[in-house]
């Protein structure tokens, strides 16, 4: 018969003692914790914030900007419009004036070209039939007396003719060169003239 050792008689403090035959006590583990509340990411709110309120922000300025932008463009569109209208304007008064002073000059040159044209014909023939009457006013006068002098005054351009015309008989004249358009004789206190600056004015007054 074996003997009883120390570690027999010392109760089993690992081991529960079963007394009886009643139901075994187990361990029930405790049951795990329900799933709370995701945690909030602050940091990530605040950059969806920041980001939204920057969208709204370029939409508001991008949106301010193409209407200034349109406003500018219509403000520059009316500016050109003006000045086209206003150079075009100013274009067309200064061609019409133009136009009526190129008229009035050529209306002028050809007045001018004209009277030049008909007073150089009408000049010389006024010319010698006014040297034929003088030459034989002189001739009659000298025909009668041969001691007279006549007295001529006026421009050379109607003496040189004049005296190439009497021949000898010019050595009787006296001849004094004026600037007047008229040939003056004077003889025996008779006073005879071309009357050329009449004529003159006359023709002035026709073509003018």
């Amino acid at each position: 018969m074996r003997q009883a050792s120390l570690s027999d008689l010392l109760p089993d403090f690992g081991t529960p003692a079963h007394h009886g035959s009643g139901p075994a006590h187990t361990f029930v583990e405790p049951a795990p914790f329900a799933d709370g509340p995701p945690a909030i990411d602050v940091d990530k709110l605040i950059a969806m914030a920041v980001a939204k309120a920057e969208d709204a922000l370029e939409a508001r300025l991008t949106a301010a900007f193409n209407e200034q932008l349109e406003t500018e463009r219509h403000a520059a569109a009316e500016q050109a419009k003006a000045l086209v209208d206003g150079l075009g304007d100013d274009v067309g008064k200064a061609i019409a004036q133009r136009t009526e002073q190129l008229e009035h000059r050529l209306h002028d040159l050809m007045g001018d070209t004209v009277a030049r044209i008909v007073g150089g014909m009408l000049s010389d023939e006024l010319q010698k039939r006014s040297l034929v009457a003088l030459e034989k006013v002189i001739r009659d006068t000298l025909a009668d007396s041969e001691s007279v002098r006549i007295s001529v005054r006026g421009p050379l351009s109607l003496y040189e003719p004049l005296r190439a015309a009497l021949g000898k008989r010019a050595a009787s004249l006296d001849f004094t060169e004026a600037s007047a358009l008229d040939l003056t004789l004077v003889v025996n206190d008779t006073v005879v003239e071309t009357r050329m600056s009449e004529w003159s004015t006359a023709l002035s007054e026709v073509l003018s």
